[in-house]
C-alpha cells in the first residue's frame, strides 16, 4: 500500500537588496525600505519565528543578485534546538523548585 505524505512547501522571506536599499520579501509582498542589512534581517528572522509552527518551515535567506540564496535562518533549526533546550522530565530545570 503506498503511503501519500503531503510536505508542507515552506514559507520564505528573503532579503535583498534594491538600488542600495534593503528589503524582506515574501510571494508577492515587500517590506522596506530597511536602513541596513542587519534591520532587514533581523526583521526577516523576527516575523518568521512569530509565523513558526511545527510543521511548516519557515526560512529567511539573503538573496543578493548574481548569487545563490543564502539560508541565514530556519524555524525547523530553530524549533529542534528549542525542543533539545526542554528538560528530559518533569521537575527538573531551573524552574523545578520555583514557588
Amino acid at each position: 500500500m503506498e503511503q501519500k505524505k503531503e510536505e508542507a512547501v515552506a514559507r520564505e522571506f528573503y532579503v535583498t537588496c534594491r538600488m542600495d536599499k534593503w528589503f524582506v520579501d515574501e510571494g508577492n509582498e515587500s517590506h522596506g525600505p530597511y536602513l541596513s542589512r542587519r534591520d532587514a534581517v533581523a526583521d526577516a528572522i523576527e516575523a518568521a519565528e512569530q509565523l513558526a509552527k511545527p510543521k511548516q518551515a519557515i526560512n529567511v535567506l539573503l538573496k543578493i543578485q548574481g548569487s545563490s540564496a543564502e539560508l541565514l535562518w530556519s524555524s525547523k533549526n530553530s524549533l529542534a534546538s528549542m525542543r533539545a533546550d526542554l528538560p528530559k522530565q518533569a521537575g527538573s530545570g531551573p524552574l523545578a523548585n520555583s514557588p
